[in-house]
């Protein structure tokens, strides 16, 4: 009887005893196939096993070389969770995430070992210290897959534990549903540390596909190296083919062998998915929605010939997932409210917190998105913005609060407020103070703590912030004087 496991490794498994010759990724310059990356995989899970403390997370830095995608595919085949660490974010959030993760083992690559150490990583690895012996049976059951990090908004990062189930609930869907094939070669643009690159890693390694890797800095030739690799599945946030569009680069017919692309993170426009599908005439193009919560998306809408609003549709829930609108505490099948979600890919809740996000209502366990929508009477899902400051920057949520809470310390009796601010090319940060000192010692705090994309773009004086007039503080006024001076 055919095993019809989802469960990420027994897929990856699946296809190296059926195709183990089959390119598995190509990066930094090579191609490993499905036995090299299985071999090298099996090594470092005999790692895990001589070094962790069973089902004891195992951090894995997320530079873009075979170690990186060998180490999770071991940790994972160990019984262990992966915790990512961005190459480009600051040690002191990697120190943060680790500690709240309670993880004391990293693979990682030399360069970063010294940084680690700091952070209170006891034994780090990379391909010299591998064990050279391994057993071929050693794959064990856990129940977590890893634990992905969320700006949080009382500054610091919120982990969010996911399941092995809930990732393969998610691939239970997306693998039948999207047809992929052995020949196909998938894009990974996404850094290990968003959680859509586990749709990346084992979307491709479901089917036998190759995992193609661009350079850490390779967002600008994303179409030439798309075209170079002979790209057949397309995966990025809609802001990464704006940025093509802007450089006029995405003419029509330039990416002609994409035959499936998919676009998550942020708000699709409906004029860019119609201008991606010109440059891909070949190419089905999905709109894919899902918090990390939720486990890497789970509403789904193709863009087809009958879509005439300026954004794309969330569309439907994946089957066996329900959604419903929450107005004044009810939850209703139509009407405009907050996106509430449940089913087999909503997780539990935060790493060490309780919040309201998560709740029982209806015998059932669920996740409150933040996200304001309007559901049709057919079901389909309409994104209209936010209910609470949450934004999102080439994909990633950000907390605007998280940014005050790192200045708060800094400024005495003063106060930050952060605000988004719509640009020609994005939506940019921009944080005002009512403290008269120099910028230049609070940026350098907060590169010290939180990743580039949250960094805001000014920081200005005020003397006094503007309020409403029930004394709220008004921050249309302040997005106002940020975007017109």
């Amino acid at each position: 009887m055919k095993d019809t496991s989802f469960d990420p490794i027994d897929l990856f498994l699946r296809t190296v005893r059926e195709m183990p010759d089959r390119p598995a990724v190509h990066v930094d310059g090579r191609s490993w196939t499905y036995a090299e990356l299985d071999h090298l995989s099996q090594r470092i899970a005999a790692w895990c096993d001589a070094v962790c403390v069973e089902e004891q997370r195992v951090a894995v830095h997320g530079a873009r070389t075979v170690l990186a995608y060998a180490g999770i595919l071991g940790v994972l085949r160990s019984g262990r969770a992966y915790v990512p660490l961005h190459p480009a974010h600051p040690p002191l959030r990697w120190r943060s995430m680790l500690m709240r993760a309670s993880v004391h083992n990293a693979i990682a690559p030399e360069q970063v070992h010294p940084q680690l150490r700091e952070a209170g990583v006891d034994v780090l690895l990379d391909l010299e210290g591998l064990p050279s012996s391994v057993t071929q049976d050693n794959v064990r059951r856990s129940s977590e897959a890893y634990v992905m990090f969320t700006s949080g908004s009382t500054g610091e990062p919120k982990g969010v534990p996911v399941g092995r189930a809930q990732v393969a609930a998610y691939l239970r869907h997306i693998c039948t549903c999207y047809g992929f094939r052995p020949e196909d070669r998938f894009t990974q643009f996404f850094a290990l540390s968003f959680d859509l690159s586990v749709h990346d890693l084992f979307a491709c390694w479901s089917a036998g596909g190759c995992l193609c890797v661009p350079p850490a800095d390779g967002a600008l030739q994303a179409l030439s190296f798309a075209n170079e690799q002979g790209i057949t599945v397309w995966f990025s946030v809609p802001s990464q083919v704006a940025m093509l569009q802007r450089m006029r680069l995405l003419r029509p017919g330039a990416l002609p062998k994409v035959r499936q692309a998919f676009f998550c993170g942020e708000p699709l426009p409906l004029e860019l998915a119609r201008t991606f599908c010109e440059a891909a005439p070949n190419a089905q193009v999905v709109n894919l929605y899902g918090p990390t919560e939720a486990t890497i998306a789970i509403t789904e809408q193709v863009v087809g010939p009958g879509l005439t609003e300026r954004v794309v549709p969330l569309g439907h829930p994946f089957p066996g997932n329900l959604a419903r609108v929450r107005s004044g505490g009810e939850l209703a099948t139509s009407g405009e409210g907050e996106l509430v979600l449940t089913g087999p890919q909503v997780n539990a809740g935060y790493l060490g917190q309780r919040s309201v996000s998560f709740f029982e209502a209806q015998g059932r366990h669920w996740y409150a998105t933040g996200d304001r929508v309007r559901m049709d009477v057919d079901g389909v899902i309409h994104f209209l913005g936010r209910v609470d400051e949450q934004v999102k920057l080439a994909g990633h949520r950000v907390e605007p609060a998280e940014i005050d809470a790192v200045l708060k310390p800094l400024l005495g009796d003063g106060t930050a407020v952060t605000v988004p601010v719509q640009r020609v090319g994005g939506t940019e940060l921009a944080t005002f103070i009512d403290v008269e000192m120099d910028p230049a010692p609070l940026f350098a705090a907060l590169r010290e703590r939180l990743p580039a994309y949250m960094l805001p773009s000014r920081i200005i004086v005020v003397d006094r912030f503007p309020h409403g007039t029930h004394g709220k503080l008004d921050r249309k006024a302040l997005i106002e004087r940020a975007t017109h001076g």
